[in-house]
């Protein structure tokens, strides 16, 4: 092999058949940490000198570099110094914040722009990684012009004074379309994730009604709903329930976002029948306690096995028949 020399950390290994050397430099031992390293220099500027070593059980070598490197750049640090000041740093972090929608380029482009330091997005990105920023996708909610908002807040102002009693009195109706395979929105975790079938394998579409006093009349409908349907449901499936809540009762449905309820047949048939229709916001947000009866009725149906709509449908009807009248006595809109 021939001959091996080891000499200031350097092995040098001479080649028996060219006679030359060959040298390789020895792996170096084990970082310190930073919380020992300052001890060390904390110890260094109490004067301790040689026995820092024995105190804290390091090799002088060791010691005598971490103390030359502090003498030497002030730091402790081993390794490449940070590219973005401690000012560069804070001015990314507002320019974050500002604007949540910035991208890293964008930001890095602002970066070299103000300061004339070229900035990589990746080092942005990290920038904002240790200060505790992190990209994320915006939520998406519906466009709310001013005439929406106005008409929000004039039903919240009428509604505010209404007691309980008129909210018992108070029939509310919507429609949802059920799949056969349920793909009930949730977050979870990655081994909670399950396989799904395309527009939910088949659905039907359902209109229902409550009330405090409990479910009402379900109707299953086919094909696109219009009014002659909607009046038909109105008819069948709305009046028998409204009879329930007396003569002070109050229907509630999509007054000003659907074209049916607020076609002239409809409007003509409800003051036939002498219904009271509370106004209802266009746009509005999920003040509909049906809603929230729709998703407690989606997953009941999950835990059931079916293979066909005929099975769905008689599925839901069951679930909504076995309601309790408390899921509908203090609905989630209205607390």
């Amino acid at each position: 092999m021939g001959r091996r020399c080891v000499k200031f950390g350097v092995i040098a290994l001479k080649l028996p058949h060219t006679g030359h050397w060959k040298f390789n430099m020895t792996l170096h031992g084990k970082e310190l940490s930073e919380d020992l390293k300052k001890r060390i220099v904390a110890l260094h500027k109490d004067g301790l000198g040689y026995k820092i070593a024995k105190t804290l059980k390091l090799s002088c070598s060791s010691v005598a570099k971490t103390i030359q490197r502090f003498n030497r750049t002030g730091s402790t640090h081993h390794g490449r110094p940070k590219k973005l000041s401690a000012r560069t740093q804070r001015h990314i972090q507002r320019l974050s914040l500002g604007n949540r929608r910035l991208s890293a380029a964008s930001i890095a482009a602002e970066v070299e722009r103000a300061g004339g330091q070229p900035v990589s997005a990746q080092t942005i990105r990290c920038t904002l990684h240790q200060i505790g920023l992190h990209g994320c996708r915006p939520r998406r909610k519906p466009l709310l012009k001013m005439m929406h908002k106005k008409s929000c807040k004039q039903f919240a102002e009428d509604k505010q004074t209404k007691d309980m009693d008129y909210w018992n009195h108070v029939l509310w109706s919507d429609e949802t379309k059920i799949n056969l395979v349920q793909m009930v929105s949730c977050v979870c975790g990655a081994n909670q994730v399950r396989s799904t079938v395309k527009h939910g394998g088949g659905s039907v579409m359902v209109w229902g009604c409550m009330s405090a006093a409990g479910t009402g009349v379900i109707q299953f409908t086919e094909g696109t709903m219009n009014a002659n349907m909607y009046c038909d449901i109105l008819k069948q499936s709305m009046s028998p329930s409204l009879l329930r809540l007396g003569r002070r009762a109050v229907f509630q449905h999509d007054s000003n976002n659907d074209p049916k309820h607020t076609s002239k047949t409809t409007t003509a048939l409800l003051n036939k029948l002498r219904v009271k229709v509370m106004d209802w916001p266009s746009l509005s947000p999920d003040l509909n306690p049906t809603e929230h009866l729709w998703g407690i009725l989606k997953w009941k149906v999950e835990e059931y096995n079916v293979s066909n709509i005929h099975q769905l449908c008689d599925v839901v009807m069951e679930e909504w028949k076995r309601t309790p009248v408390a899921t509908c006595e203090a609905p989630r809109g209205l607390r």
